[in-house]
């Protein structure tokens, strides 16, 4: 192979032509020496397929000196890695650049690496270098065999060490567990041998010493527990002890009370014997808490011995019944006595029976609102089962295997909404056991609960009892003879009321008659009118009907609703500095104080309230909230709440806000004429007779009153503009109303004109640190007031601006037309403005209304300049509605060809 290069000096002249010849055998030695793995090939080849020298052991030439193609060499290889190449590609000449392939041949898998070269003697060939897999994988497959051999030892050598390991961490972890559970079972000498320094050795130092703490802290609990033992016997011997001396004087309240209603000092009035039932009622209560509480220290103690005998069931049945029947109060309840008079007796303790039943009636009666409570009984074997079921509120499920433990209910909340200590059912539970029966209870909540208690029968039947018969001994039940006259159906009523009418209003919410009179009588002696209700749902309802009390007296622990909730519910319509709220209740921890007053109560009594700091509590609040109420009367509350004030004394100088709202200008027409005719007194009582009429159909419409200007009023509407238009309509109608009235008695209608506006608009206080006024200021208001005056042109009374009737939320809910363009004094821009004549009366609006098209195209076309077919229009309104004010002043200035543009 010849390479020719000319050759030129610096000045680019031809000095010569180097010449050089390559013997192509050289390459093939050269390669041949180049060790590709065992087997591997290496060959390069032109374009074309020409060899130019391979690793083969041959010339790349035939016998005849020409050059052999890749395909002709005599190696299998060789053949195959050009024959795969070509139909890889196609040709030698699409190989641009270099790659890796696979393929296989002779049986075996091969990689070929093909890659260009190139050079500027326009030599173009392809280096070719292929490589059996089995040649380059045999060394891998070598270090994965031996990486295995080597794992294996491994595993071997790491799991001798691990058995030796764990031996050595073991031992003394099984020591330290032996030690534990000879610790669990008393056995507190227990110490570990210390010989190492490592964790172990730290455990069981630690062990160690946790161990004498244990002893040590066991040691203590016992002594703790002696004490505990020795304080408990002490507080049973107080109960006891207390119980005992309270049942003295609880005898003598419900005796003297029952002797009085008996007449022992002559006839009572209704009322007197009323609060006196209610001593008596409340006084047995009190007796039947501290005859369970004597009940609870025997039977934990073993000492209640029973009085057996044969006891008829309906007859007990019926006296427990009269007895409960003053606990219903006002629920809406019925007592149904389903036991059959053929039931063979029980064996059992008759006074021990009866409290049973009262403590179950007297339970249900609690629990049930409305409904029965029934008592049936039926013989099961050798024992009668008694069922005691009602319709109230049920018990949760996870409830009903506690409701028997001692101080526990069913309603366990920290607000709960059912009085009682929780001992009832213990000791009903309790004397049932000593009985030799059992009780169970079945509840659906929501839809009531039975309960069922075991006793056994008698023998033999005795002779059925009758009331009369009955003397029970127990003095928590039947302390003196009873008659259900002496408990006719509580109700609870003031005192006689004087004859001067209570000022203030006071609504009282508790959902105990006693609690509710107490307050009714200390009340009543101050001349406060008086309102009560029974519970937080009842109060709502009261306020709901348009009831709205100076003060409330609001009870925390109620049925249903909480007196938390009822606060909530109340600050919703009424806020803290003018309905004053006080929380009266037995709960007096810090944080029922705290919650109280989160809820938005002013103030906070604990039970039992003493007269005097109730009504002195009382007087201060209601001073300040009227004060409040008068300072609302010159400054209005939402303008504190749009400045975000609490109260007047926090409004300084300067404070603004920025709103969007609407302006209505109501000014009365030719007032000065008016104001002529009368004196001054009578000037001050026809303006105030006037804006009383329009202040409450402002504040109905949710608007309040800025300001008054004499017989002027300015009025905002934080809502939509619907609230500013419906109260201008109301305003006109209220208008006629007041008009008719005033000639009755022979005085001139008044006529008034209303303008509104919608804009942002700036409201804030104003003046000095001495003197200030609240005040709102913007071009808005200007244009509002500036309406007001048009309306006197058009000779119309209620005109809205173009921002207003953009903001009504259905603008053809109204009679509205536009009437007008105006430019506002000062600025450049027309203003467009619309009548509203929804207040006029029928037979105009009717006309208005059927001429509405005519109008809107005779305006179009006077804008237009068009004047004559614009008055022919015009005209035409008239011949409906001659009193068409706005279609009059159109034609005349059509007559006139006249643009007029009035400034506002």
């Amino acid at each position: 192979m010849s390479f020719v290069y000319p050759y030129f000096d610096e000045n680019g002249v031809l000095q010569g032509v180097l010449g050089s010849d390559f013997t192509l055998s050289k390459i093939s030695e050269f390669l041949r020496s180049v060790k590709i793995g065992k087997t591997g090939k290496t060959f390069i080849v032109e374009r074309s397929g020409l060899l130019v020298g391979g690793s083969f052991p041959y010339p790349s030439f035939d016998e005849n000196k020409r050059r052999l193609k890749a395909f002709d060499v005599d190696d299998r290889l060789i053949q195959a890695t050009a024959k795969y190449l070509v139909d890889y590609y196609g040709n030698f000449t699409q190989i641009t650049q270099t790659r890796e392939l696979r393929f296989a041949a002779n049986g075996e898998r091969q990689r070929v690496r093909v890659s260009p070269f190139k050079n500027k003697f326009n030599l173009d060939w392809l280096i070719i270098v292929v490589v059996p897999e089995a040649d380059f994988m045999e060394q891998i497959n070598i270090n994965t065999r031996t990486t295995l051999i080597l794992t294996l030892i491994a595993l071997v050598l790491a799991t001798l060490i691990g058995v030796f390991t764990s031996k050595w961490i073991v031992s003394p972890i099984l020591r330290l567990n032996d030690a534990a559970k000879k610790l669990a079972n008393g056995d507190w000498d227990q110490i570990l041998p210390v010989g190492r320094a490592d964790e172990l050795g730290e455990l069981a130092n630690s062990f160690n010493s946790m161990a004498k703490q244990l002893k040590a802290s066991f040691q203590t609990l016992e002594t703790k527990n002696q004490d505990l033992q020795r304080l408990d016997q002490l507080k049973n011997e107080f109960l006891a002890n207390t119980s005992h001396e309270l049942r003295t004087p609880l005898n003598g309240i419900i005796g003297i009370a029952d002797s009085l209603l008996d007449g022992a000092t002559g006839p009572l009035p209704e009322q007197t014997r009323a609060n006196l039932a209610m001593i008596v009622v409340s006084g047995r209560r009190l007796a039947n808490l501290v005859n369970n509480i004597l009940d609870f220290s025997k039977l934990r103690h073993k000492n209640i011995e029973l009085q057996l005998k044969s006891v008829s069931m309906r007859e007990i049945v019926e006296v427990v019944f009269t007895l409960s029947r003053p606990l219903l109060g006002k629920k809406n309840l019925q007592f149904i006595n389903a036991i059959s008079s053929d039931l063979p007796p029980a064996y059992a303790d008759e006074n021990r029976l009866q409290q049973i039943l009262h403590n179950l009636v007297s339970n249900a009666i609690k629990f049930t609102d409305s409904g029965s409570i029934e008592i049936a009984a039926e013989v099961q074997e050798n024992f009668l089962a008694i069922q005691v079921i009602d319709t109230g509120i049920g018990i949760a499920e996870n409830k009903i295997g506690s409701i028997f433990e001692s101080f526990e209910q069913g309603d366990g909340s920290t607000a709960r909404l059912y009085g009682g200590t929780g001992l009832g059912l213990a000791v009903t539970k309790q004397l049932v056991e000593l009985h030799g029966g059992q009780i169970t209870v079945q509840s659906t909540l929501g839809q009531g609960s039975s309960f069922t208690f075991t006793l056994p029968t008698a023998s033999q039947a005795v002779e059925s009892l009758s009331l009369d018969e009955f003397t029970p001994s127990r003095e928590s039940l039947v302390i003196q003879s009873l008659s259900a006259q002496i408990y006719p159906d509580i109700t609870i009523t003031p005192p006689i009321p004087s004859k001067q009418h209570g000022y203030f209003k006071i609504l009282i919410v508790d959902d105990e008659p006693v609690n509710l009179q107490v307050l009714i009588n200390h009340l009543s002696l101050h001349n406060y009118s008086i309102t009560q209700a029974m519970n937080g749902l009842e109060a709502l309802a009261i306020v709901e009907k348009g009831y709205q009390p100076d003060l409330v007296l609001l009870d925390v622990m109620m049925p249903k609703m909480t007196g938390y909730e009822v606060c909530q519910k109340l600050r919703e319509k009424f806020p803290i500095n003018e309905l004053p709220i006080l929380m009266l209740t037995a709960k007096n921890q810090v944080s029922d104080l705290v919650e109280g007053l989160d809820a938005g109560a002013n103030d906070y009594l604990t039970k039992p309230v003493s007269k005097s700091e109730l009504m002195a509590r009382i007087k201060m609040h209601l001073e300040l909230s009227k004060i409040n109420i008068a300072y609302g009367r010159f400054v209005p509350r939402q303008f504190l709440q749009f400045l975000n004030k609490e109260s007047i004394v926090e409004v300084q100088l300067g404070d603004q806000v920025q709103k969007e709202m609407s302006i209505l200008f109501s000014d009365i027409r030719s007032f000065t004429t008016l104001s002529e005719r009368m004196t001054p007194e009578d000037n001050f009582r026809f303006i105030n007779t006037y804006l009383s009429c329009m202040e409450p159909i402002i504040i109905e419409h949710t608007g309040f009153i800025d300001k008054y200007i004499g017989d002027a009023i300015m009025a905002l509407f934080s809502g939509s503009a619907d609230d500013a238009v419906k109260a201008g309509i109301d305003m006109l109608c209220q208008l006629k109303k007041y008009n008719e009235h005033r000639e009755l008695v022979g005085y001139v209608p008044v006529q008034i004109g209303i303008g509104i506006n919608t804009g942002l608009l700036m409201l804030g206080t104003v003046g000095g640190q001495k003197r200030m006024d609240s005040t709102v200021i913007s071009d808005a208001v200007n244009l509002a007031s500036r309406m007001e005056g048009l309306t006197k042109n058009y000779g119309i009374p209620l005109l809205i601006s173009h921002q207003t009737y953009l903001g009504l939320l259905n603008p053809n809910a109204y009679a509205i037309r536009r009437i007008d363009q105006v430019q506002v004094k000062g600025k450049s821009e027309l203003v467009t403005v619309y009548e509203v004549f929804e207040a006029d009366d029928p037979d105009s609006k009717a006309a208005k209304l059927a001429t509405l098209g005519p109008f809107i195209e005779a305006l179009s076309l006077y804008e237009a300049k068009d004047f004559l077919p614009a008055a022919q229009l015009f005209e035409a309104c008239l011949q409906r509605n001659p009193a068409d004010s706005v279609a009059q002043i159109y034609l005349e200035r059509c007559r006139l060809n006249q643009d007029w543009k009035p400034f506002i």
